[in-house]
């Protein structure tokens, strides 16, 4: 395993964190704690869970019962999540999650899901709780989750000294979230990335992220997992195991891991934009919409659509991503004036993209009754 200083705490954390959100079977408690336990005993340290998914943390307790044995020789750091907005809401979360993992602290607790920025501003006032949290000993560091863009997270860095942040980062958004491992490492804020392989979409599409591999024996998640591992402002990269072949495969990519020539790294990301000549890069040009529409958002759903041509991932990535798929208000306001496709780089049908989300939106919620 590969071990990297996280810079705002000087831990040492993995290179490979586990996911805790998507166990095969949470009907199988002891399954799923082997699972986390071969994690450990393979030298993965960081273990990340929320309250909000399902029974991960009753799961990560059953596996921690064991891990603790061991802990001082050797250590591992333990992060889960809030949704709260309330002093009591948050101490009571924390509470929950503690009790649920039996554990006296946490390592790292999120502030998590902020998706705007207006959001973030709204709710921020709740960071004097966590201070205290921190103050009393239950909560050792304070991390932020987010899905915003990369300059959004940027400013919400610079405007509080989270110790941590936690965002997604991968081969298919690398523009859209460049610029906040760009300020994490200005701010030497540790950065933990979720979604390494788009949301399993990389592992789906293996030939159109072909290009990823730099060696031909290479699978193309170890090569997603080396892409990632070679950039120096990531701490540790999170990936959600399933089973142990993925456990494998990540460890895999880790111990077969050399570091990329700078060559090599121009051309794949050369290769990426060429990949996805066709697909919103989020670079955000077009978010001044006059009736303000979230387009970048919008475009970003519609970039699931292009990787697997069912419109239902459209619907998926508006609702637990960027939770909009309840809000028709983002569907039928459009009033095709064309000031987004004059701004767009890349000279995209982003009107005629956004009639398409609309309906696959509406087409969800229909099925839904």
């Amino acid at each position: 395993m590969i071990y990297h200083i996280h810079p705002s705490t000087g831990l040492s954390l993995s290179a490979i964190g586990f996911g805790g959100m998507r166990f095969a079977n949470p009907d199988d408690p002891e399954a799923c704690a082997a699972l986390v336990v071969a994690a450990y005993d393979a030298g993965i340290n960081y273990f990340d869970t929320a309250i909000g998914y399902g029974k991960s943390e009753e799961l990560f307790g059953l596996a921690l019962r064991e891990m603790k044995k061991t802990r001082a020789e050797k250590p591992f750091y333990v992060t889960s999540k809030t949704f709260a907005n309330t002093p009591d809401d948050l101490r009571r979360d924390l509470e929950t999650s503690l009790t649920r993992m039996g554990l006296d602290y946490l390592d790292f607790y999120h502030f998590w899901c902020l998706l705007s920025p207006e959001l973030y501003q709204q709710r921020k006032g709740i960071l004097k709780e966590f201070e205290k949290l921190k103050a009393e000993g239950l909560i050792r560091h304070i991390a932020v989750s987010s899905h915003m863009s990369g300059d959004d997270i940027g400013s919400m860095l610079r405007d509080y000294p989270f110790e941590s942040v936690l965002l997604g980062y991968s081969a298919m958004n690398f523009l859209y979230r460049g610029p906040a491992l760009d300020a994490a490492a200005a701010q030497r804020v540790g950065v933990i990335v979720m979604n390494p392989l788009g949301g399993g979409i990389i592992p789906q599409h293996p030939d159109r992220f072909a290009f990823l591999k730099s060696r031909a024996e290479e699978t193309v998640v170890e090569a997603a997992l080396r892409f990632l591992l070679n950039d120096a402002r990531i701490t540790t990269v999170l990936v959600g195991f399933s089973n142990q072949t993925q456990l494998q495969e990540a460890l895999s990519a880790v111990d077969g891991f050399v570091p990329l020539a700078d060559t090599q790294l121009a051309e794949i990301r050369a290769a990426m934009k060429d990949a996805f000549n066709t697909m919103c890069t989020g670079c955000q040009y077009c978010d001044h919409c006059p009736v303000g529409l979230p387009i970048p958002k919008l475009m970003d759903a519609y970039n699931q659509y292009l990787l697997s041509n069912n419109t239902q991932d459209i619907a998926n990535r508006l609702n637990w991503h960027w939770s909009l798929l309840n809000d028709r208000a983002y569907f039928n306001q459009c009033t095709e004036c064309g000031a987004c496709e004059k701004l767009c780089t890349q000279h995209l049908p982003i009107i005629a993209r956004l009639k398409e989300v609309g309906e696959a939106a509406e087409k969800a919620r229909a099925a839904k009754g």
